[in-house]
């Protein structure tokens, strides 16, 4: 009786060490998957750019970077908006003024609005990963509303340590394909683009944002009213000639 007991506890040690083992695995599984399902988002193992290239351009290369346009080509004035989407000051000038530059003098004709990346990554450190995010949802023709949602949204992602899993839900938000954003924002897809956008800012003196270029001058406005009436003044138009157009 006595050596069946030996035998017995032995085997119990060895049904302990067994049950650890398995509870270490099971665990080990669930912590690959969770840090997979993060990697979906945040960057497929550090391969998301997430900060401006090392690259050099000449004047002509710098002439030819492409902002994202809104408006009709043939509108009389233009105006270049540099801007960070992790900027506060950006995502006010987002929600107040542009939905009525959009609606009063972009849908009307009488300005081409076109948008240029300006990351201050050195105090907006998600803002470089926040452009290539709304670029990557313009590859699906979202790009406005993705930059309305990181705008209206900013106090979410801003402050987290990784943004690129709310940028994901972002995605489903605005209606376009999740996997296919994904597999955009884990790359250095629109890197090179948006680090072309930031040295043409810097070439043309912009230092903060938003910055505003009317027909290639830099302009300070106050208020809606105020750039709407330097916008009248480029196109040479009062507003009530702007009120027959609308």
């Amino acid at each position: 009786m006595a050596k069946s007991k030996k035998p017995s506890g032995a085997a119990s040690k060895v049904s302990a060490s067994g049950g650890q083992n398995r509870l270490y695995l099971i665990l080990g599984v669930v912590a690959l998957l969770v840090i997979g399902g993060i990697a979906y988002f945040s960057g497929g193992g550090g391969q998301a750019a997430t900060e401006p290239l090392a690259m050099e351009m000449d004047p002509a290369e710098l002439q030819r970077t492409e902002g994202v346009p809104m408006g009709e080509g043939d509108a009389p004035v233009l105006l270049y908006e540099f801007a960070d989407y992790q900027c506060p000051a950006c995502a006010q000038f987002s929600t107040f003024l542009h939905p009525l530059l959009e609606e009063r003098l972009v849908d009307q004709g009488i300005v081409r609005l076109v948008r240029y990346d300006f990351p201050l990554v050195q105090v907006h450190p998600h803002a470089f990963l926040a452009a290539r995010a709304a670029r990557c949802a313009g590859d699906q023709d979202a790009y406005w509303e993705f930059h309305d949602v990181l705008y209206g949204r900013q106090p979410s992602w801003s402050p987290a340590r990784n943004p690129a899993s709310e940028f994901g839900q972002y995605a489903e938000a605005v209606g376009i394909d999740e996997d296919v954003f994904a597999t955009c924002l884990n790359s250095d897809r629109y890197a090179e683009e948006v680090t072309r956008n930031l040295q043409l800012g810097e070439s043309l003196g912009v230092q903060g944002t938003p910055t505003l270029m009317l027909n290639g001058e830099r302009i300070d406005v106050r208020d809606y009213n105020d750039l709407e009436q330097r916008v009248f003044d480029a196109a040479g138009i009062s507003p009530s000639e702007e009120a027959d157009v609308s």
